[in-house]
């Protein structure tokens, strides 16, 4: 019953993954998914109680995992940083971006979802929601920055969120313009250094 049950859910997630790229969230049918999952509807409300559901099972990883990335731009990930080890810490945070990458190109679809078709579903919002939780954590570190003595200068509260909207724009970008993933880690490592140097100048902060 188990694997029964299991591959019934498989079926239907899939039913609903390609009803929602077709149809967006407010345009998709549930008797449509349960019909081309081939499931009834009762089995089908068995495993998921409503439209919204199913869209959350389909893009909650994604969202967990792009909120941990965002995350690494607190201050407590800068915590033993300091001018001379400043070079392995942009080596550290190149590859987080790599291996971000690669997560989303593995999970295009959810990432598509997310961005193009999820108006009307609990994440319509994911996009600003994102951001502002990079551009507080950003503002945070910027503050523990100048607090240290590693910057010199502080920097507005609406400077600190364009840059970090910047990034986070960037990466949605990626997912709208079906860019392809060499193009894409060309682009970020660009959008990086311009927010990089643009921040660090801003900071006050001179490096060899």
């Amino acid at each position: 019953m188990a694997e029964s049950s299991a591959e019934t859910k498989k079926k239907l997630l899939e039913s609903a993954k390609k009803e929602f790229l077709e149809k967006g969230f407010m345009g998709a049918s549930l008797r449509t998914i349960a019909a081309n999952a081939g499931v009834t509807t009762g089995a089908m409300y068995r495993h998921f109680k409503d439209k919204d559901a199913f869209f959350c099972a389909l893009v909650d990883e994604a969202i967990a995992t792009s909120t941990k990335a965002v995350m690494l731009a607190n201050s407590e990930n800068h915590a033993g940083l300091d001018i001379p080890h400043m070079k392995e810490h942009m080596e550290l945070e190149e590859q987080s971006v790599i291996e971000f990458l690669d997560y989303m190109y593995e999970n295009f679809d959810a990432f598509t979802l997310l961005l193009t078709k999820s108006a009307g579903s609990t994440h319509e919002h994911f996009q600003e929601e994102i951001c502002d939780i990079y551009t507080k954590n950003c503002e945070e570190t910027f503050e523990w920055m100048y607090k240290e003595k590693l910057a010199t200068k502080k920097v507005s509260p609406m400077t600190i969120h364009f840059m970090a909207s910047t990034v986070i724009n960037a990466y949605c970008d990626i997912i709208l313009h079906n860019m392809t993933k060499k193009d894409a880690a060309a682009y970020i490592i660009d959008i990086m250094e311009f927010t990089r140097y643009g921040s660090m100048h801003l900071m006050g902060i001179t490096t060899n």
